[in-house]
């Protein structure tokens, strides 16, 4: 498993690395694995690819940014692997309670870390490994978001070479592409299809239908060309078909 600490205190950050690396020394003996774990002192460079990382422990109390607005740019970017907040002097569960902050993969452990509390996250974390759904990298020149399959509403041709994509919750990213190339980066999630030569949907996300014409649940209407006609009912049988 790959880890990632974010602390701007160092000594603290040590001190997980340490209790870290005894729990990959663990593992080992239990069933030959490993922890890999990187270090982060500033949010910038530890934004970079937050994805990549099985679990992410943080706790940041100086600079322009603290452990909980790290916490919601990572909710923002849609991180679906745990994050884990450990508070010190900034309680981050109660305010996460305070703004009804709920999402699933976030665990709370209070500093100093515990080795139990510690030796449980761990478990859970391995436990959770080569189970989470596929996601796709949306990066613009602004954010990058972790979209999974229904996160996409719809995406259509810009420019020559930009893709404007759709996302739940208003989002919008706007990436350097063509349509046929985002398409064939879909290719994990089955509910999206082409309905014409500059727009692709997710049938999720489809509202009503009417003659060539589909009006997403955002309220968008997509033209339907008439050679895709049939795209949307050949998907909605395939998707039909995995479930069962």
């Amino acid at each position: 498993m790959h880890l990632a600490v974010c602390d701007d205190n160092i000594a603290d950050r040590k001190q997980t690395e340490r209790l870290l690396g005894r729990q990959s020394d663990r593992l080992f003996k239990e069933c030959g694995e490993r922890l890999y774990i990187d270090s982060y002192g500033n949010v910038e460079a530890f934004m970079q690819k937050p994805q990549m990382y099985h679990g992410l422990f943080i706790d940041m109390v100086n600079g322009e940014y603290n452990g909980f607005d790290v916490l919601k740019m990572l909710l923002y970017a849609n991180i679906t692997r745990p994050i884990i907040m450990c508070s010190s002097s900034i309680d981050y569960r109660s305010l996460a309670e305070k703004e009804n902050i709920t999402a699933d993969n976030i665990i709370y452990i209070d500093k100093p870390i515990k080795v139990a509390e510690l030796t449980d996250v761990i478990d859970r974390l391995k436990a959770l490994c080569g189970k989470e759904e596929p996601t796709l990298e949306l990066r613009d020149q602004n954010e990058t978001i972790y979209a999974k399959g229904d996160d996409i509403i719809y995406a259509r041709s810009a420019r020559s070479s930009e893709v404007e994509i759709f996302l739940t919750g208003a989002r919008k990213v706007v990436v350097i592409d063509d349509i046929v190339n985002f398409f064939g980066q879909c290719n994990a999630f089955p509910q999206i299809t082409p309905v014409n030569d500059n727009c692709i949907i997710n049938v999720n996300h489809i509202d009503r239908t009417s003659f060539m014409k589909v009006i997403m649940d955002d309220g968008t209407p997509v033209r339907v060309g008439f050679s895709y006609r049939h795209h949307i009912e050949n998907t909605l049988k395939k998707l039909k078909e995995l479930a069962t």
